[in-house]
């Protein structure tokens, strides 16, 4: 409980200097926000006027005051962009987001896990090649290149998958439940609604997942090497036990520590390259909302997004840490 309690109390110091640095960079780069709210074709005394309802024409450590007070109430503020509070919008736009990172977080740990162990098992064999082929395109494929080339393959040229979207348009979201539209179909029982948003989900979430997927594998097959060396499983070996029991209880249990530690970074980059891949499927998430943020200058919207991302991240980091107990009952933290 003292470890909780102490990476929770680091946890906040974090995030209290992420919107500090957010803070200041969103109101020294180049760009006048009230203008942006205002409109193109406002007159001064109107971008003067939306400046002061913002509290933009404050001095900067009393707008970061003013900040942090709504902000330990809840309130973001309100989007310059949609007009609307940022926390409303971040409900809206956060949800797909979750679907799409949660779908590739399961299909590269699922995958890479397993590819990993056979490209170790095979070592040195033609399906190791291969896979170690596989991951090396993985890793070296820009994402925004990987998905323009599926959306080329699939889409365009063999017209299996949709390019863009959640869900066909004629078929509609269905109720909402969760907000997830795979889980609210499910719930629902709209075997319609269900087979769409799969299908607009495969390629998006394909195209996040391929090089996290790339990365855990090489670890696994990296850290299971390692493993299988140790004397042991040398002994296990020598007790008779079948090569299933030897490889899935005593040597990938023993692997676990660096494929869990690259699974939590690899879940943490997921948010990096989820702009891209909202922007190139038309995905209506948070990257999406991101990149109209950074474009109009939407200093609220920018700031929500940096703090949301920021304790997904912590968080993230902190499970993995609680994981370890779990897999290695040696490691307790006091």
């Amino acid at each position: 409980m003292t470890y909780l309690l102490r990476r929770l109390g680091y946890i906040v110091l974090t995030l209290w200097g992420l919107t500090l640095i957010t803070f200041i960079l969103t109101r020294v780069v180049p760009g006048d926000p009230a203008r942006t709210a205002a409109g193109p074709q406002a007159r001064q005394e109107q971008i003067e006027q939306v400046r002061k309802m913002y509290g933009l024409d404050k001095p900067l450590w009393i707008q970061y005051g003013i900040y942090m007070r709504n902000l330990i109430r809840g309130d973001f503020g309100k989007s310059l962009w949609s007009k609307r509070p940022v926390i409303e919008d971040l409900k809206a736009y956060f949800i797909p987001t979750m679907e799409l990172g949660l779908a590739a977080g399961l299909m590269f740990f699922c995958l890479g896990v397993p590819l990993g162990i056979l490209s170790a098992v095979y070592r040195n064999r033609l399906l190791d090649h291969f896979l170690r082929f596989f991951s090396l395109v993985g890793v070296s494929f820009p994402v925004f290149i990987l998905g323009l080339v599926l959306q080329l393959v699939f889409y365009k040229l063999l017209g299996w998958f949709p390019a863009n979207g959640r869900i066909d348009p004629f078929i509609g979201p269905p109720r909402n439940i969760t907000g997830f539209y795979v889980l609210d179909s499910l719930l629902a029982g709209n075997w319609r609604s269900l087979l769409s948003s799969l299908h607009h989900l495969f390629l998006p979430a394909v195209t996040l997942a391929y090089g996290s997927l790339a990365v855990v594998s090489r670890m696994t097959r990296a850290s299971l090497l390692e493993v299988l060396s140790q004397d042991y499983v040398r002994t296990a070996r020598a007790k008779g036990l079948v090569e299933r029991a030897v490889l899935l209880k005593h040597a990938l249990r023993n692997a676990l520590i660096p494929i869990l530690t690259i699974t939590g970074l690899q879940i943490g980059s997921l948010l990096g390259g989820v702009v891209l891949v909202e922007i190139i499927f038309s995905w209506p998430g948070l990257g999406t909302y991101a990149y109209t943020a950074v474009t109009v200058l939407d200093v609220n919207a920018i700031m929500a997004i940096t703090i949301v991302t920021g304790i997904l991240y912590a968080g993230i980091n902190l499970i993995v840490d609680l994981l370890y107990t779990v897999v290695d009952p040696r490691i307790r933290y006091r």
